[in-house]
């Protein structure tokens, strides 16, 4: 039932996205572990803009100052750490003292627990799965939203 709602919330979210954008949602919802390309590919999606191969991808998040890091691997296990540090820095989060001092996958993550993102029973060490991936995504687009 919760698999159903994420992917009719993302349906809606992204009405005017193409099949291929649907396919890769359907198919990422399946997923018992997601990998940073994943993440990477989704948060695109999330932005409104077509993913374009794994470097060009990683290059635009890098220049809206979401990644930093000189290389990332596409296969690595995609972690909550990981994905609370592009939240943060996107959404520009304040929850967490040590995130403003810090800016790093741990308080990211302690910064979207805060702001109530991701759940409190959660580490910055856990990967993802498709269906978490896809929640965490769909809250940020409405933080997204409610910033325009």
């Amino acid at each position: 039932m919760k698999h159903n709602a994420l992917l009719l919330t993302f349906l809606f979210l992204f009405s005017y996205g193409s099949a291929q954008e649907i396919n890769f949602i359907n198919e990422l919802s399946s997923k018992k572990t997601v990998t940073f390309e994943d993440g990477v590919k989704m948060y695109l999606y999330a932005l409104g803009r077509a993913p374009a191969g794994f470097e060009a991808n990683v290059k635009t998040l890098k220049e809206m100052q979401l990644l930093k890091a000189d290389r990332y691997d596409k296969d690595k296990p995609l972690s909550r750490g990981m994905l609370a540090l592009m939240v943060a820095r996107h959404l520009k989060l304040k929850g967490s003292l040590f995130y403003l001092m810090f800016d790093t996958e741990r308080y990211g993550h302690r910064a979207c627990v805060a702001e109530k993102i991701m759940d409190v029973n959660t580490s910055e060490w856990d990967t993802m799965t498709g269906d978490e991936l896809l929640e965490v995504m769909a809250i940020v687009s409405e933080r997204m939203e409610g910033k325009q």
